[in-house]
């Protein structure tokens, strides 16, 4: 087993190792930490940080020690965006485990998030507001849809189910997504963790006639901004973090309407 990692990413330098199948996945606040090393059923010392204890294990067992994890984290108050949601744990061989969503911050563990930047032939592109009552980035910009990948799915479906949820846009019209082999990681420090996140890009051309309409709450309203308003609107930081860096990443690329 590696001792620790590599190199600690700036901001995290009080954070402490989790390793998993052997490898070092996420990063520990203190708190956590701490709260790990009482749970010695599920965990052992390893190194600098600590071991779930899944040697010779198939996802299936590993999964089910981290939702075991992950409800005893939430009781100690550690899990505070708890969602009923499986999402996966993946390396470079594919699914290590699936368990709650909410878990992943806490434990400092990689997900995967679609982004879709909807915009049209004139070069607008469609930018939400969060809701008000959002419990991460509040009334800030965001991109026409965006979420977590749920375990089982793919970027596509996930992208077409978040895009019908926030925007309205149906299967159909989804259809039409780009996917420019584009992904970014967003890796930082929050209150009650560490926020590491894949965000697969995706484009998606609208008709000039689209309206979108939020379906599940979570969108207060939509703007059709022209290029200098999103550079304004990224430049004065209101964007929330992840939709930042896939609206910046789309300026860069500006993708070109296709032909008729």
């Amino acid at each position: 087993m590696t001792a620790g990692m590599e190199a600690v990413p700036p901001g995290l330098e009080d954070t402490l190792p989790l390793f998993i199948a052997g490898q070092p996945h996420g990063r520990l606040i203190p708190a956590v930490a701490a709260a790990i090393a009482g749970l010695e059923r599920l965990f052992v010392p390893a190194g600098a940080g600590h071991a779930l204890r899944d040697a010779g294990l198939a996802p299936p067992e590993r999964s089910r020690l981290l939702q075991e994890a992950a409800t005893g984290l939430r009781e100690l108050g550690l899990v505070p965006g708890w969602r009923d949601e499986l999402c996966e744990l993946r390396d470079e061989t594919g699914e290590l485990a699936r368990f709650e969503r909410g878990a992943f911050r806490t434990l400092g563990l990689c997900n995967r998030a679609v982004h879709v930047n909807g915009w049209r032939e004139d070069g607008r592109l469609w930018v939400a507001r969060r809701s008000a009552t959002k419990a991460s980035s509040p009334g800030m910009l965001d991109n026409l849809a965006a979420g977590a990948i749920s375990a089982g799915e793919s970027p596509r479906l996930a992208a077409t189910r978040e895009l019908w949820e926030e925007a309205g846009v149906p299967a159909g019209l989804a259809q039409r997504m780009l996917f420019p082999g584009r992904s970014i990681r967003s890796l930082r420090r929050i209150e009650h963790g560490v926020h590491d996140e894949i965000i697969v890009c995706i484009d998606l051309l609208l008709p000039a006639d689209f309206q979108p309409r939020c379906r599940d709450g979570e969108v207060q309203a939509f703007y059709c901004m022209g290029i200098d308003e999103v550079q304004a609107a990224l430049a004065h930081e209101e964007f929330s973090h992840e939709a930042a860096l896939a609206t910046a990443d789309w300026l860069r690329r500006r993708p070109q309407a296709p032909a008729p």
